[in-house]
């Protein structure tokens, strides 16, 4: 009777764990009246890499590549560009995503390149793509965890006719265990036509807590 009961129980949690993980997958599918009245879940492409319902941080939710490679925080208001999107099957996967002053403090547009295999371990290799995107080729300052390394730089691009600026915040971020990478470049935009209230100092700061949430899935 005991051994019946253990069984009907594990029975039952399974089924529940299933509800959850389809429940999980099936966001995208949901009415957008049920969910989060942020752009994350309000667009239609953004909606499809959100993970989950709940936020991970104060005005952050969970979003994962559809590689299936890697997680991390994503920014509420944050709008996906499908234009923009690239991927060729589980090994590469190129986004875009940012705001503007409608629904943030400051402009700005991220793009982040996921690649797996020998390219993701080649430090080097990685670097001159962005240099190539960025005309960035200085140090980077690593910064090691238990999982990751986090590979960081920052540059500046200020247009010929001196209108605007653009504040680069470069970012490789590498996993310890695996043969994977994610490439960040973080562009702030500034009117210098206008008085401006970016502080660089509390947007590193952002970056780097996106950056730290990455989470590599492992290989199989």
């Amino acid at each position: 009777m005991l051994k019946s009961k253990i069984v009907l129980g594990v029975f039952i949690l399974f089924l529940l764990g299933g509800c959850n993980v389809l429940g999980q997958k099936d966001i995208s599918e949901m009415d957008p009246a049920e969910l989060p009245d942020v752009i994350a879940f309000q667009d239609d492409f953004t909606r499809e890499f959100m993970s989950s319902l709940e936020e991970v941080e104060d005005g952050y939710y969970l979003f994962e590549s559809k590689t299936g490679g890697y997680t991390m925080m994503y920014p509420e208001n944050a709008k996906m560009d499908q234009l923009f999107y690239e991927s060729t099957g589980d090994n590469y996967e190129y986004i875009q995503f940012g705001e503007n002053e409608e629904t943030n403090n400051y402009t700005y547009y991220v793009r982040a390149t996921y690649n797996a295999g020998s390219i993701a371990s080649d430090l080097r290799g990685l670097q001159g793509i962005l240099a190539a995107h960025t005309g960035y080729e200085g140090d980077y300052e690593a910064s090691e965890y238990e999982d990751k390394t986090i590979h960081f730089a920052t540059t500046e691009y200020v247009t010929q006719s001196g209108e605007s600026t653009t504040n680069r915040f470069l970012v490789i971020v590498m996993s310890n265990d695996s043969d994977q990478a994610v490439s960040i470049r973080y562009n702030v935009i500034s009117d210098n036509n206008k008085d401006n209230n970016i502080n660089l100092n509390n947007i590193k700061k952002e970056v780097m807590s996106i950056m730290e949430s990455i989470e590599f899935k492992m290989e199989e």
